[in-house]
């Protein structure tokens, strides 16, 4: 069992000091050095728009300055990480956001607003004539399970028979999507996010757990030589040791956390194991250096939370 160094500790926290968006700095000066959240909050607020929902390619892949659902989900995830409650400012815009946007016909959001094709994008982000519906299957679980845990969550402004009906609506289809977990496994992260929010009524948690316990040994990523390219690897379906499949993923994930130690580049980064191709070529390095910033963040969150950071790093 390998730990990250103090000196490979430093060379991340070097780097998102110096290189990182100025978002996963602060983020960093939270969670490692004890820091307010107030610059954190400052600097999310920046990605908000007057509609309350955020954009301006918060997520990098996707660099419309409109709202989209994808991005208010990250956004309401790291307000929540900070631990805003649900009367703060930044929470309740992005709440009235999601209650605005809503298709009530569909019983859905759709994942990104319709402009994006009118902006530097992945290449998976590109619509034409309806075919990222048709790629996210009509959009049941991304974007909708992590947003419907997010609003369990924030649940002070939200209709609560709303709420309840698109919650079952959403735990049924999670429950009989056949290929739930294929591709990279954001769906199935998506749906962990929801069966793991502390304010779901045990009822929905509980069918969950069943869905998620059959099919997570069954989709994560085993053989290293596969961690290289864009996976399933265990730490997305289990980032912490609280996940409820942590426990199901123990034949590997000691020998994935070594991985993650010993694959820290030069520089103390952790780099996305994707690109976009021909895609945008004069945009991709930037969206890639956002990229190596929080993921750099989340592994270093990750190897805290499994206790694989030497402890003497934490005092620097």
């Amino acid at each position: 069992m390998h730990y990250l160094t103090p000196q490979a500790f430093a060379r991340a926290r070097d780097f998102l000091k110096t290189q990182a968006r100025p978002l996963d700095r602060a983020l960093f000066e939270v969670h490692f050095e004890q820091a307010a959240a107030e610059r954190a909050l400052a600097e999310l607020e920046k990605f908000q728009n007057d509609d309350g929902g955020f954009g301006h390619a918060l997520e990098p892949d996707m660099r419309t300055p409109s709202s989209s659902a994808l991005a208010t989900g990250i956004g309401l995830t790291v307000l929540k990480d900070l631990g805003c409650p649900a009367a703060h400012p930044l929470v309740r815009g992005a709440v009235a956001y999601l209650l605005q946007t809503f298709d009530a016909q569909q019983n859905i959001w759709r994942v990104i607003p319709r402009d994006a094709n009118d902006h530097p994008h992945a290449p998976w982000w590109h619509d034409e004539d309806g075919s990222l519906a048709r790629t996210f299957g009509g959009f049941p679980i991304i974007p909708r399970a992590q947003l419907i845990g997010l609003l369990h969550h924030y649940a002070k402004d939200v209709p609560a028979g709303w709420l309840q009906a698109v919650t079952e609506r959403t735990v049924a289809d999670s429950e009989t999507l056949e290929d739930l977990g294929s591709g990279g496994g954001d769906d199935l992260r998506y749906t962990l996010s929801l069966a793991e929010t502390p304010a779901l009524p045990e009822a929905f948690r509980s069918r969950l757990r069943i869905r998620l316990r059959a099919i997570a040994p069954q989709t994560v990523s085993r053989d290293p030589q596969t961690w290289e390219s864009y996976c399933i690897p265990p730490l997305k379906l289990a980032p912490s040791p609280d996940s409820i499949v942590a426990d199901l993923l123990q034949d590997v994930m000691p020998a994935y956390l070594d991985y993650l130690i010993a694959h820290q580049t030069d520089a103390g980064t952790w780099e996305p194991t994707w690109t976009w191709g021909d895609f945008y070529p004069d945009v991709w390095p930037q969206a890639k250096l956002e990229w190596r910033g929080h993921l750099t963040l989340e592994t270093l969150t990750s190897l805290q939370a499994y206790g694989r950071i030497n402890s003497s790093s934490l005092s620097l």
